[in-house]
């Protein structure tokens, strides 16, 4: 497999627990989700999480597999083969969800040619937006990111964030570098140790 690879080329452990493929109805986006066996990783390895969402193995993934990639941090870490984008007009090259801040539920994307910054929306103190100029495409962007979560269902989320995601509709879109998906991903290997003390 293609994949398989281009991690071990990179001198990363290709090893996956489980592949899903999905397509979204209402945008005609297809998906093939590879979900990483962070268990098996954080126990048989020191590789960081990290180093499987480094901007060149992404570049190197979609230019041997010839399709887009977007790497997602949820409940699992994940890779999201586009095999049809639909009528999607911008993904992110990666997704953060779900983020509690509060009691807002808020979704992190990080798009490859943003600097740092956030997509306003009323609840979301302002800053200045990134490189979407007009609210008719930030309105866009939020679609997008919205239509692309509807095919995570597999997702178990928390039952706070799924508490606060019935009583706040959709979350908030937030747009972050690449930074600080890299320090969320790196939370996310120290709370599963936690969790899983050897």
């Amino acid at each position: 497999m293609h994949v398989s690879a281009v991690l071990r080329k990179r001198g990363l452990l290709p090893r996956f627990k489980r592949w899903r493929l999905t397509q979204d109805p209402g945008t005609g986006m297809m998906v093939l989700f590879g979900i990483l066996n962070n268990k098996y990783i954080a126990t048989h390895t020191s590789i960081p999480f990290s180093d499987y969402f480094d901007p060149r193995l992404l570049h190197d993934l979609a230019n041997d597999l010839q399709m887009e990639i977007v790497s997602c941090n949820s409940d699992g870490l994940r890779y999201a083969f586009i095999l049809e984008r639909g009528s999607l007009v911008k993904l992110p090259t990666h997704i953060d969800y779900p983020f509690l801040e509060g009691d807002r539920l808020f979704v992190r994307v990080v798009y490859a040619d943003q600097p740092v910054a956030e997509l306003m929306t009323p609840q979301v103190k302002s800053v200045p937006p990134f490189t979407v100029d007009s609210v008719e495409d930030r309105t866009l962007v939020n679609r997008d990111v919205i239509a692309f979560l509807k095919v995570l269902d597999d997702i178990k989320l928390k039952e706070e964030a799924a508490s606060k995601l019935a009583a706040q509709g959709l979350p908030d879109v937030v747009a972050i570098d690449q930074a600080e998906f890299n320090k969320r991903v790196a939370e996310h290997k120290l709370t599963w140790q936690k969790s899983h003390p050897s």
